[in-house]
């Protein structure tokens, strides 16, 4: 079963930008449509980036969308990116 840590560790080797919080707003979502009939506990995540290196926002969204297809695959439906220069 997913849970944040295993969101972590698939998020730690990025040097690119820095992953400031990684956020569980599943319990905000439960019964919405998409997620009414699922059993996998972690649906909606939030991430909080720093982007240190200046890159751009679509390079941030595919690295961690890559990293994290395991954890799509198991269940999560939505994930927002919150990105910060500073």
């Amino acid at each position: 079963m997913m849970n944040l840590n295993n969101i972590k560790i698939l998020l730690q080797d990025i040097n690119e930008f820095k992953i400031i919080e990684i956020i569980d707003n599943s319990d905000k979502h439960m019964g919405h449509s998409g997620v009414e009939n699922t059993h996998a506990m972690l649906t909606h995540v939030e991430l909080r980036i720093l982007n240190k290196n200046n890159l751009k926002k679509i390079d941030i969204h595919r690295t961690i969308h890559e990293k994290l297809e395991p954890v799509f695959k198991s269940g999560l439906h939505s994930l927002e990116i919150k990105i910060s220069n500073r």
